[in-house]
């Protein structure tokens, strides 16, 4: 996802530079951490899915 798109959605997409900067990432080459990065935002898009989708079955039951 480009930076611009996710501007756009109100988040920052993490750096190159800020993913080297955890301990055990100092050594990645720009291929492998623009791989891990892209590889976390989408287990990120994932997880908040699946956030909602429990959300939206607890609030269901709260109404029931």
């Amino acid at each position: 996802m480009s930076e611009e798109v996710g501007k756009r959605k109100g988040y920052k997409r993490l750096s190159i530079e800020e993913l080297r900067s955890f301990k055990g990432c100092e050594n990645y080459t720009d291929e492998e951490a623009v791989e891990i990065i892209d590889t976390l935002e989408q287990m990120t898009i994932v997880l908040f899915k699946l956030y909602q989708k429990n959300k939206k079955i607890e609030d269901n039951e709260k109404q029931s």
